[in-house]
């Protein structure tokens, strides 16, 4: 499902879609959240296991691609962007890694209400695969209601709950997952009013 964020005050608006990773002799194809058939499919294929998901997160602002289909998939992406939000809203700009591949994420203050996004690759010469200068309050929404949306679709599909997994990853994690949105999210409407 894609995820529309829309602030009337100013009319920014934010689509956030994510896409589960099936990759066939080398090449990757997208599956939606709203694809109910292909996402059972995958969720109920032998070779999925809930704690390393591979996943395309597409970020779109006033209907411009702001992270699209240039910017590689990776394992659990939505940690990453949890984990990047935290980050940022406990004073710090963010570079961490994005994926499991050697690309960053960096989150970087411009001014009280407005931020740099980028994704870049850890290498020299860096290539830049995404960098937009986006609102932090609209922007950290929209992402969080898009985790939120990916959780709850693990929780609806029983993901964690049918399948075998690790000792390292708990049954509980989607719903841990959405605790630790929610209290971003109180924490966003704080800190940007």
């Amino acid at each position: 499902m894609s995820i529309k964020f829309n602030n009337d005050w100013n009319l920014m608006m934010f689509t956030i879609s994510t896409y589960l990773v099936e990759i066939s002799e080398g090449e990757e194809s997208y599956i939606s959240l709203d694809d109910s058939l292909r996402l059972r499919e995958v969720f109920d294929h032998h070779k999925f296991t809930p704690e390393h998901i591979q996943m395309h997160i597409m970020i779109q602002f006033n209907n411009q691609i702001v992270i699209g289909n240039d910017i590689p998939s990776g394992l659990n992406l939505w940690d990453d962007y949890i984990v990047g939000i935290e980050k940022f809203l406990n004073g710090e700009n963010v570079e961490i890694p994005y994926g499991i591949d050697p690309y960053l994420m960096k989150l970087i203050s411009i001014n009280s209400n407005s931020l740099e996004l980028s994704i870049v690759g850890d290498w020299e010469p860096v290539k830049v695969f995404a960098q937009d200068i986006l609102p932090k309050r609209e922007l950290f929404t929209a992402i969080l209601d898009g985790a939120e949306h990916f959780w709850n679709t693990l929780i609806d599909y029983k993901v964690f709950e049918e399948k075998d997994i690790k000792d390292t990853a708990s049954r509980e994690y989607p719903k841990l997952m959405i605790k630790e949105i929610e209290k971003l999210s109180a924490k966003v409407k704080t800190l940007f009013k």
